[in-house]
């Protein structure tokens, strides 16, 4: 960078996810100080952190026992997402893997006597179901038998005799209550056209009451996913927040007198206390905060909170001004960075499309990047990232839209592209580009596209369906034919995409015409394609197969696979790597 090397940037001690310690006065979380995920031990009066436990492979979501004398977390090899779990002992000593045979075995909780452990996994079939097996090692039991895959929702009651789970794909997901000694289960919640999660995207679900007789859940039932708790006796619900904006990780204190929750108010994410009819803000209004945790006493609340200008850090609230425990960033960037604006732009269809705009320090260049979100469902925040600031340095204005489907704005919006994939939110993408260049800030021959993962794939559906407006683009881990992609992924993401899409036998010409491999012939820019060879979302199969036929055709290319990673990056050297790659290919081939 001009003001700061590139190296500032990935300097930083990132943090990932974490886990209280029973005393409340450590906790156990995934770090990454430059090599790869590692798990460490954080002091929270001192903030400072040590290592625990290392490896070649990624060692993630380390949790304590209820004892707080063992440590359960999981492994990932080369990013091939088989997780298996792995129990070791506080001191470091006698490792157990409880889980092996190539399935993806992940989330795993601690009952509250500490002798099972609930783990969601595909071990029997393509669909993920919960299961128990002893924290000791041993037989593993499958608890659910759902049709719809049990993925990220779950939690043991406080008395150990039940788990109340969250089934489904993002689309009408209902809440179920599973009988652990008895396997006999009860859906308490769902309904056609509606959404119940225990939890969200941004930290895992606390959702009993502490005496066990009710759960908090969110419902999208007035299209915002609104808070309410449901009496599992009565079976009578009632909302307990209500706004304008959707909300997350709901969880009462230890004593069941506060209620703290996330809420999106976009850009950002800010962490609420409700006691009584007063709520207060308790993290950073700048920023998106989340993975929060009462302490043991509840005294007060930790989490992870960080923003475009400023690695995320763990901090804690006692009763006061939220107080940063960690100093992961030596050396402050914030001032030489850039802090994104919130816009909106019109679409094709007069539809309000919200986006993140990073403005470059230097706007003499007029060149602009279009950089949407994966996912789909997914949404840009004020969180850091290292990309946009990598090309506000070479000049680039860089756009980041929420295009419809995104997660955030409400069920209708985030339904708004179903049996649509392909159509409306790539036009959307399109139409932030036109927003830049009718703004007066891009000339429209500086235009670019980059994208990972969906928004890889519409990346090149932007560049061969409006080949004359791009100067160049990058198209990071996408899927290119819908055919292949729904053929090779696994099950939950083709359940996902059938729901989302439909059936390619049913519909093939619909599926052609959204797959970008046939309209190749199109393409005018310049093209960088990255893939992943251990890649199970996103398979490289998919870019090897683009690769050639633009080969066999003679479009300009450059390609790059990345023989140790899944889906996403997990060792710093080649995020690096792929960033800057990205960024050296832009400002090579958009005109300065």
């Amino acid at each position: 960078m001009k003001g700061i090397p590139i190296a500032e940037l990935f300097k930083a001690t990132e943090i990932r996810d974490y886990d209280l310690h029973p005393n409340g006065r450590t906790a156990i979380c995934t770090v990454n100080r430059g090599r790869n995920w590692e798990l460490a031990t954080l002091d929270l009066r001192t903030g400072r952190v040590k290592r625990f436990l290392s490896s070649d492979e990624s060692l993630t979501d380390a949790s304590y026992s209820p004892s707080g004398d063992s440590t359960a977390y999981i492994t990932d090899f080369q990013g091939d997402e088989n997780h298996d779990i792995v129990v070791i002992g506080t001191d470091g000593k006698k490792a157990k893997k409880l889980t092996g045979g190539g399935s993806d075995n992940f989330n795993h909780r601690f009952s509250p006597d500490g002798r099972t452990i609930a783990f969601a996994s595909n071990r029997d079939s393509d669909t993920e179901n919960i299961f128990v097996v002893p924290s000791s090692g041993g037989k593993i039991a499958k608890l659910t038998r759902e049709k719809m895959p049990v993925l990220m929702a779950f939690a043991w009651s406080p008395q150990g005799d039940r788990i109340a789970y969250q089934t489904g794909i993002g689309d009408e997901d209902t809440i179920s209550v599973v009988n652990v000694r008895t396997g006999r289960t009860k859906k308490v919640l769902g309904k056609a056209g509606v959404d119940y999660w225990l939890s969200h995207y941004y930290g895992p679900p606390s959702p009993w009451s502490p005496d066990g007789k009710s759960l908090l859940y969110l419902s999208n039932e007035d299209d915002m996913l609104d808070i309410g708790a449901i009496d599992l006796q009565s079976m009578r619900s009632k909302w307990l927040v209500r706004s304008a904006n959707e909300k997350a990780q709901p969880m009462w204190s230890p004593d069941g007198k506060a209620l703290a929750y996330l809420e999106i108010e976009d850009p950002d994410i800010l962490l609420k206390v409700k006691r009584g009819q007063s709520t207060r803000t308790v993290s950073p209004r700048d920023g998106v905060s989340r993975d929060a945790q009462w302490l043991p006493d509840g005294s007060g609340l930790v989490f992870l909170s960080g923003s475009a200008t400023r690695p995320q850090e763990m901090f804690i609230w006692r009763g006061s001004g939220p107080k940063r425990v960690t100093r992961f960033q030596k050396k402050p960037l914030e001032k030489a960075l850039v802090r994104p604006r919130l816009v909106a732009f019109k679409s094709f269809d007069g539809r309000r499309i919200p986006a993140l705009l990073f403005e470059p320090k230097d706007r003499t260049r007029r060149a602009g990047v279009v950089a949407p979100h994966g996912g789909p469902e997914a949404q840009t925040l004020n969180e850091w990232d290292q990309l946009p600031q990598m090309l506000a340095d070479k000049g680039f204005y860089v756009i980041e839209p929420n295009y419809r489907g995104s997660t955030g704005y409400g069920r209708e919006f985030l339904h708004s592209h179903d049996k649509d994939l392909g159509g409306g939110d790539t036009a959307d993408t399109v139409y932030a580009g036109k927003h830049l260049v009718e703004s007066g800030l891009v000339d429209e021959d500086r235009l670019a596209y980059w994208g990972a993962s969906y928004s890889g794939f519409t990346c090149m559906l932007a560049l061969t369906k409006w080949p004359d407006m791009w100067a160049a683009g990058v198209s990071i881990v996408g899927f290119f034919d819908w055919e292949t992609e729904m053929a090779d992924e696994r099950g939950y993401l083709k359940a996902y995409d059938t729901k989302k899409m439909g059936d390619p036998k049913k519909n093939p010409e619909f599926f052609k015409e959204r797959s970008p491999i046939n309209f190749l012939e199109n393409l005018r820019a310049p093209l960088l394609m990255t893939a992943s060879s251990q890649d199970v979302r996103c398979p490289p199969t998919e870019s090897r197969a683009v690769v050639s036929r633009l080969k066999r055709i003679g479009k300009e290319h450059e390609y790059h696979e990345y023989p140790d990673e899944g889906h996403w990056p997990r060792k710093r050297k080649n995020l690096r790597d792929l960033y800057s790659r990205s960024t050296r290919f832009l400002d090579r081939h958009v005109p300065k």
